[in-house]
């Protein structure tokens, strides 16, 4: 196989669950914090994962990296199931929350490793979906005008919330299983792909409303006149949640210290976060994972200095 192929695989590993729920539900609470500077935000994210991978290494993390890594997965699983439920299940966002956890823990767990192919078309179709979405935001003028900056309310533009809404949109880049060669790649590609939809939806909403919504990017729909595509989103929302979550768990797979069983590991990891995802907000899990998988990297980051000194 060659290096480019490798290239091309490892990319797809990385794109294709990096969305996750950083993009489909991080725009809202990142929005209340910035409003439109949560673009510089998304920026500023990308540009600390990129020193994050440059900087660490793959060897085994300390204690202190390792239990709030595997602290950030479990809360980022919840946060991916939820994301499932909330534009997916909108009716029963709990239930199918919990359902699609069980499906995808038992594919982890059980069924043997999917072939790359599946990743490349997991990721084509996940961009895809969200290159539409902002097409569609560019190109038809919303529906009603975004409502007026107001001073004190939540989405109101905000240089102090750029750090806030860069650890929260942090989430997006840390997704998938890429070959360390191909994860700046897989960053840049994210980031493109982010910023447009990011900017498509400002315009649509507004910082205001993006920053109440609940489905951000089915809202950003509603309010372009766009809801023919709503199944598309559904589909491309599904691929993504079902690759993220697959990442976050086999990740837990693989990270449990000492365990001579890995599988039920994985699986308890998993009921955890069923649970989260059934009793916390969406947003609270969102947090939550990027505060937790923030601090991972920073203290591989300082873990990895201290070894080069």
């Amino acid at each position: 196989m060659t290096d480019r192929v490798l290239t091309v695989d490892g990319l797809a590993r990385g794109v294709a669950p990096a969305f996750g729920a950083g993009l489909f539900l991080g725009l809202a609470p990142a929005s209340a914090f910035a409003g439109w500077w949560l673009v510089a935000g998304l920026v500023l994210a990308a540009a600390l994962a990129v020193l994050f991978v440059l900087s660490t290494s793959d060897r085994t993390p300390g204690r202190a990296a390792l239990s709030l890594g595997i602290l950030g997965r479990i809360a980022a699983a919840a946060a991916v199931a939820a994301t499932f439920g909330v534009y997916v299940v909108p009716e029963q966002p709990e239930v199918g929350a919990v359902v699609l956890l069980v499906a995808v823990t038992a594919v982890v767990l059980l069924a043997p490793p999917l072939p790359p192919v599946v990743d490349r078309i997991a990721a084509v179709v996940v961009v895809g979906v969200l290159l539409v979405v902002a097409v569609a935001c560019f190109t038809i003028t919303p529906v009603t005008p975004p409502v007026p900056p107001v001073p004190d309310i939540a989405g109101t533009d905000e240089p102090l919330g750029l750090l806030p809404s860069a650890v929260l949109l942090f989430l997006c880049f840390v997704g998938g299983r890429a070959d360390r060669r191909a994860r700046p790649a897989v960053i840049g590609v994210v980031l493109l792909v982010s910023v447009a939809v990011a900017i498509g939806a400002l315009r649509q909403l507004g910082g205001e409303r993006l920053a109440l919504s609940p489905a951000p990017l089915r809202d950003v729909l509603t309010a372009a006149d766009a809801t023919s595509i709503d199944g598309l989103l559904a589909v491309g929302v599904t691929v993504a949640c079902v690759f993220a979550l697959r990442g976050c768990l086999t990740d837990l797979r693989d990270l449990v210290p000492g365990s001579r069983s890995p599988v039920v590991a994985a699986g308890l990891a998993a009921a955890v976060a069923a649970l989260g995802a059934m009793v916390l907000h969406p947003r609270h899990a969102l947090v939550g994972a990027a505060v937790l998988l923030l601090g991972e990297a920073v203290i591989r980051v300082l873990a990895g200095r201290r070894r080069r000194a």
